[in-house]
Order: C-alpha cells, then structure tokens, then sequence
C-alpha cells in the first residue's frame, strides 16, 4: 500500500511539473514556435544579433471583409533568403499597422488566414533603425502555408523608443481549415533596405 501511495504522489508531481512547465499555447490547437538558429537554411546566416521583434499571439480569423493592409515589402528573386524591407511607421509612443506577405496576393473577403502579432521596438529617433524578416508557416491537414515579411524599424519620433504592433494575416483558404501548428522565424537583414 505504501508504494501504491509513492507512486500516485510520483505522478502527481510529474504532472504538475509539466502543467507548469508547458507554455499555455501548447494546450490550444495550434503552437507557435520561435526558430532562432538553424544550420539547415543560408536565410540564418545572417547578423547574429536578435532583431527588436516579440511574437505576441497568433489566431485563425475568417475576414468578412477584406483587412486594409500593405505588402510586407517586396520578395526577392530568391525566394528563401531575399528581399526589400518596408519601413515600419514612426511613432511617438505605440501604434499598429497591418501586413499580408511580400509578393502575395490580395486577401479577399471571406477567406481564413492566420493573424500572427509581433510587437515591435522601434529605436529613437537618432537610430539606428533594424531591418528584420518574418517567416510564418502553417501547417494545414492539406499542406503547409507560408508568408514572409521583410520589414525596417523605422525610428520613433521621439527622444525614446516606441512600439509598434505589428499583424500578419496569411491566407489560408476560402474554406475553414484544420492547423495543426504555426512556426514562426524572425531574422535579423544585413542592412535596413534589404534583406538578408
């Protein structure tokens, strides 16, 4: 009876300290996932140091109608690993701005996507400005789905640094779909008008 008794506390503790330890979106339907380094790809091959960039949350959203948003910078030719950032707006202390992919096409009404939101530092106003790319992936029961932004801080327009909200909408499609994960890799460019 006592080691019956040592065995439930055992996994009692065991549970709690994965129920602790498991960030909360593990338990959703989708994850969201940071990528920081990889010797699999040349787009990590890039200036070590971490762009000013947090991934705040992620969400599937069916649009009535269609989002007002700008391109998330031109895509290059080489599909992977380059292209022209668009600069992010200055701001005095917070503001939001929203994006679909570099070279997608427009997002029409009624589609799912799927909103990912980073928050932004933007430097103050005497720089230097970060030029940093976005990779999203969604892995769907029919296939993976990506986007990639290419973006520049910009500066604040004041003597501080501000923030910027900063969303993502990647088409999925016109019907409802099943994700299963969503994986998201930030990089910082070699300069603040190109990427890498």
């Amino acid at each position: 009876m006592r080691r019956m008794r040592l065995w439930v506390r055992t996994v009692g503790l065991v549970a709690l300290v994965l129920l602790m330890a498991l960030p909360p979106s593990a338990s959703a339907a989708t994850t969201v996932r940071t990528f920081t380094a990889s010797h699999y790809s040349a787009v990590h091959l890039l200036p070590a140091a971490a762009p000013p960039v947090t991934i705040g949350a992620h969400a599937l959203l069916h649009l009535r109608l269609a989002p007002g948003y700008a391109a998330a910078g031109t895509q290059g030719v080489s599909p992977g690993v380059q292209g022209t950032t668009v600069i992010l707006a200055a701001c005095a202390v917070a503001c939001t701005d929203r994006y679909r992919p570099a070279s997608s096409a427009a997002i029409p009404a009624g589609a799912y996507v799927e909103r990912i939101t980073f928050t932004v530092t933007q430097p103050r106003n005497t720089g230097p400005a970060v030029g940093f790319d976005v990779d999203v992936a969604v892995d769907l029961t029919t296939g993976w789905v990506s986007g990639r932004g290419y973006f520049s801080t910009g500066v604040a327009t004041g003597a501080a640094t501000s923030t910027i909200t900063l969303d993502l909408f990647v088409y999925l499609a016109a019907a409802r779909p099943t994700v299963s994960a969503v994986e998201v890799t930030l990089d910082r460019c070699a300069t603040t008008t190109g990427c890498p």
